[in-house]
């Protein structure tokens, strides 16, 4: 069987991480596959070669639209025998040209996966939105039609790009959760590469700087913690749009020397355990990758209440209003941090649950093979 998986690929997208993470388990099982990146980055170009994949690229759709559908096409002609199966990994249904292409131009079976519950940036022209929201309409439509399997990481996934959640299938966003039980020595180590203390309340803030993420929220909150707790530190780690409007802010409230920037790391399930609490106020997400690998290190996670409840597996996590910040403020400042000792006992009996759950990035790749092979002998069956 060999896939074409198509994605992102770009640093500090949770979908990138699921799909790499993923297909390393599925190889193992002889799946062969090849990578298409849409977003005209080629952050994982070592990466993957080093795992044998190889890369493609096709021009990023909001750079040049006409380039970017002419070259999925000439993709699709020059390779139109190459693949079993193509693997979509989408956060809404507007670009859905690709896939058409796919579907007039390869004999693979095709496989679009939602990622998200909303645009993946926001729009803030009003006549934009609407045309947006006009095509969006149609994609849904087209994808729902042509797709052979749609998967979404939530019901709320599948309905935001396919109109309807009983079209498609669940397919839960895996983790290796080997990888991110609770560490002493890392959070040691990590604290005083920033030059923090054990006793230092340390919060985080993990995720592309996106306003869908909505970091200014947790900014401000931190900024009342500091009044109230001077030995307090931010880390926040990711990179985006927003990066420097950040920095401003920081310079502006006087917090620059208890707040550290970490644009991109390869050791996010060490961070966690530096970590006392994981702030997560996004506007809207498919599913939300970084709250679950906080719970397995047995974090404490402040969450907003537009996350899916799929990611509310364990007592580590609260679910609380963006519309009550005050809410917020009162959990974070009365907020203890655990001993080691005890955070390493909360991430074992966390890691337990989620892979209770069904969580585990093992479970989910063994989903996902089980559904390609049934396509695949569907596939067969209809040419007999």
């Amino acid at each position: 069987m060999k896939v074409l998986l198509v994605g992102d690929f770009q640093y500090g997208s949770g979908m990138t991480v699921y799909m790499v993470n993923t297909y390393k388990q599925l190889t193992k099982d002889g799946i062969k596959v090849d990578c298409l990146s849409y977003s005209g980055k080629h952050d994982f170009e070592k990466e993957t070669i080093a795992l044998g994949w190889k890369m493609n690229y096709v021009t990023r759709v909001g750079k040049n639209p006409v380039k970017h559908w002419r070259d999925w096409a000439r993709f699709c002609k020059d390779n139109s025998h190459s693949y079993d199966i193509i693997h979509f990994n989408y956060s809404s249904s507007w670009n859905f040209m690709p896939v058409v292409f796919a579907h007039w131009f390869t004999n693979a079976k095709l496989v679009v996966q939602s990622h998200n519950t909303d645009y993946s940036n926001p729009i803030n022209s009003r006549l934009v939105k609407y045309a947006i929201d006009i095509v969006n309409k149609l994609g849904r439509h087209v994808l729902s039609k042509i797709a052979d399997l749609k998967i979404g990481v939530s019901n709320e996934s599948l309905q935001w790009m396919f109109g309807n959640a009983t079209k498609g299938i669940v397919l839960k966003n895996g983790i290796d959760l080997s990888l991110f039980s609770f560490s002493k020595r890392s959070r040691s180590e990590l604290r005083q590469s920033l030059g923090l203390s054990n006793s230092t309340m340390v919060v985080g803030m993990v995720g592309v700087l996106t306003e869908r993420k909505n970091p200014f929220f947790s900014l401000r909150l931190f900024d009342q913690l500091h009044s109230i707790n001077p030995d307090s530190h931010l880390v926040i780690i990711g990179r985006g749009g927003l990066r420097e409007r950040l920095d401003q802010e920081v310079k502006q409230r006087k917090l620059s020397s208890c707040v550290s920037f970490i644009s991109h790391t390869n050791i996010m399930n060490e961070w966690y355990s530096a970590l006392d609490v994981l702030l997560f106020p996004s506007l809207f997400e498919g599913f939300g990758f970084v709250p679950l690998e906080a719970q397995a290190s047995g974090l404490r996670v402040l969450a907003s209440d537009q996350i899916p409840n799929d990611v509310m597996l364990t007592s580590s996590i609260v679910k609380l209003p963006l519309s009550l910040p005050k809410e917020w403020m009162n959990d974070l400042s009365l907020h203890f941090a655990e001993s080691p000792s005890a955070r390493s006992l909360t991430s074992k009996k966390n890691i337990k649950s989620i892979d209770t759950a069904g969580y585990s990035i093992r479970t989910s790749a063994r989903v996902l093979r089980k559904m390609f092979r049934e396509l695949l002998i569907a596939k067969v069956g209809k040419k007999q």
